[in-house]
């Protein structure tokens, strides 16, 4: 604790500095007023000894300054023991009054109590001071909060309004895109059916250069009708009308069929497709039409970015709860598009995984994520930009439709590695779905 003292007798002096080394006090001694209050306002004391004098208006203001700045403080006065003297220290805030000379004894049992009690005051100020702090800071806090709550709701409410006007603009561009594209589809049929009447010579013989033109006419037609359909499944997809018609499926002979389709293409580029089917192969129970649909996408985009002389590979092998997933090694990295979960799948027993890898150019790590997107087109390859992106975004929504996950392992320049993994018999059949058993 620290103790100021102002006094000009020697004995005063002595007793203090015996009380301050005894009780480990920090004592500060001053012979004159001027000198004092400068040392006063410099550093807070703990408590305050006066000396009176005969010149008791010389001490007053120090007095009441002090009390002003510090209440906390203890006023102790040191004088004859007048009655004037002591009502007058009574009247300026002392706590105690003491004749000099000083008494040891008497000295530690006043000034210890009084340091004790300028202690507390001191602590409770200070508490009293941090609470009224602590009460502004909470009241400002709860006004910023309050603002931030006035301009969150705003914010919320002008998304709610902008989500609200973007659902309309969604539903009327489904709307539009499905209106346009049905129109669109019937004009392009006829076209093609009358390039099919001219090509088969029921309107008479061609000229060659005539059929070459005409041929060429008929694959932008189909090219036509490719995206058109793909718009309308888009469509579908995206209104919730993407009906399966659940019914027996032979896996082995659709893919034969498919691949059989794709010849004329494959033929073109000189590419090599070989099949890998294992014999022990469940039969599914699927919209077949769609997971033809998912495997002509695969194997038409192996073909597209796969270089003349390069070699396709489709396998398929049976997979149960628990098995290692291909190219799991995969799994472990969160910017790759790989199954989300053994738990997620919609299956009551065996399930079938699917792969198509090319020797193609590949997708770089980047993008891997990207290509099951809709409008999509990562290759950083120009060698066949043909298509609007949407057959792997398409393929994706059929295969989750069906209760399984279709992913991709890839490197620029190294080839493509798309697998998907289709429940034998999912759990969860759509309800708007007709199943149909029929054998493929």
């Amino acid at each position: 604790m620290k103790i100021a003292l102002i006094s000009q007798q020697p004995s005063t002096t002595a007793a203090f500095e015996a009380f301050s080394n005894a009780f480990d006090h920090e004592l500060s001694c001053h012979s004159e007023i001027r000198i004092a209050e400068a040392a006063l306002e410099r550093d807070k004391s703990d408590l305050i000894a006066f000396e009176m004098n005969r010149d008791l208006l010389s001490w007053l203001p120090l007095v009441e300054g002090q009390k002003r700045q510090n209440p906390a403080v203890a006023l102790v006065f040191l004088g004859d023991g007048t009655d004037g003297q002591i009502s007058q220290a009574v009247e300026s805030g002392g706590e105690a009054y003491l004749t000099l000379p000083l008494r040891a004894e008497l000295l530690a049992l006043t000034l210890n109590p009084l340091l004790k009690k300028s202690e507390l005051l001191s602590a409770s100020h200070a508490a009293k001071a941090d609470a009224s702090r602590i009460e502004v800071e909470l009241r400002n806090s709860r006004q910023r909060q309050k603002e931030i709550i006035a301009k969150q709701d705003l914010t919320y409410r002008e998304l709610l309004l902008a989500y609200s006007r973007l659902q309309e603009l969604n539903r009327q561009k489904s709307s539009f895109l499905a209106t346009a594209t049905h129109e669109l589809r019937t004009p392009v049929t006829v076209i093609r059916g009358y390039h099919r009447i001219l090509l088969d010579g029921r309107l008479g013989d061609l000229q060659p250069s005539q059929k070459e033109v005409l041929l060429e006419s008929e694959q932008s037609c189909m090219r036509l009708i490719k995206i058109i359909n793909s718009l309308l499944d888009l469509s579908r997809i995206e209104t919730g009308k993407l009906d399966l018609v659940y019914q027996d499926y032979d896996l082995p002979a659709n893919v034969e069929l498919i691949v059989d389709q794709m010849q004329d293409a494959s033929k073109r580029k000189q590419l090599s497709i070989l099949l890998k089917m294992e014999n022990d192969l469940p039969r599914l129970w699927c919209d077949r039409e769609r997971i033809n649909q998912v495997l002509t996408n695969l194997l038409e985009n192996a073909i597209k970015y796969t270089p003349a002389g390069g070699k396709i590979c489709i396998a398929a092998q049976p997979y149960s709860k628990g098995q290692e997933l291909p190219f799991a090694d995969w799994q472990a990295s969160e910017d790759d598009s790989l199954p989300a979960g053994e738990q997620n799948l919609k299956t009551s027993g065996s399930s079938v995984i699917v792969q198509v890898t090319d020797t193609g150019i590949g997708i770089s790590s980047g993008n891997r994520q990207e290509v099951f997107e809709q409008f999509a087109q990562v290759s950083s390859n120009q060698m066949d930009r043909s298509g609007l992106g949407l057959g792997l975004a398409i393929s994706k929504r059929i295969i989750e439709a069906h209760g399984g996950r279709i992913w991709v392992d890839s490197q620029l320049n190294s080839g493509s590695r798309f697998a998907f993994l289709l429940p034998a018999n999912p759990v969860e059949v759509p309800a708007a779905a007709e199943t149909h058993s029929q054998h493929t």
